[in-house]
């Protein structure tokens, strides 16, 4: 079985400053920041963080806490 990172997302979304990956089956939404070039021309990947959907789910208030947010920045 792969990891679910190596599987192709359910969802990806370029702002140009995040990158966010969804991957339904695993319950996993991954934040990255962009590409970057080092001092020495090397391709970097941006940091990346990725968020447990299940335990959001199973967190009292937490689903409610991320509607609030996204609710603010609409």
């Amino acid at each position: 079985m792969k990891n679910y990172w190596e599987c192709t997302p359910d969802g990806e979304m370029n702002t140009g400053k995040n990158i966010l990956r969804y991957y339904k089956e695993a319950a996993k939404l991954q934040i990255q920041m962009p590409k970057w070039t080092d001092a020495d021309g090397n391709e970097k990947n941006g940091k990346c963080v990725t968020v447990n959907l299940d335990a959001l789910r199973e967190t009292a208030g937490a689903v409610e806490f991320l509607q609030k947010i996204f609710s603010d920045i609409a």
